[in-house]
């Protein structure tokens, strides 16, 4: 009679055996998912402020490039303006001419 018990004690083990094996194994499977939670919220919150400073870089970029137009159109217009007062002045200066210089040679009187 002691093999009878003897079964329900080995049945009883094998089952709390069981019991905590896959317990063991649920609690190794929470942490791994927790560590991984973690690792990814990391991730996503390093991710956001990166994103968040390419945006404020963007933003300055974008003004510097609103700048650099707006002094450039302002430079385009001051050409124009300048080429048209260069135009304007040669039409007043053309009526003054210059006297012709002579092209026949004068000979010195050094030699005598």
């Amino acid at each position: 009679m002691e093999r009878p018990e003897r079964n329900e004690k080995d049945d009883a083990q094998k089952a709390k055996l069981i019991f905590f094996s896959i317990a063991a194994l649920v609690v190794v499977l929470l942490i791994w998912s927790v560590a991984s939670a973690t690792k990814a919220r990391s991730e996503r919150n390093a991710a956001k402020q990166e994103l968040e400073t390419l945006r404020a870089d963007n933003m300055k970029l974008e003004q510097m490039v609103t700048d650099l137009n707006q002094e450039n159109q302002n430079l385009k217009n001051k050409v124009q303006q300048l080429e048209a007062r260069a135009k304007a002045k040669p039409k007043a200066t053309a009526k003054k001419k210059a006297p012709a210089k002579s092209t026949t040679k004068k000979k010195s009187s050094k030699g005598r």
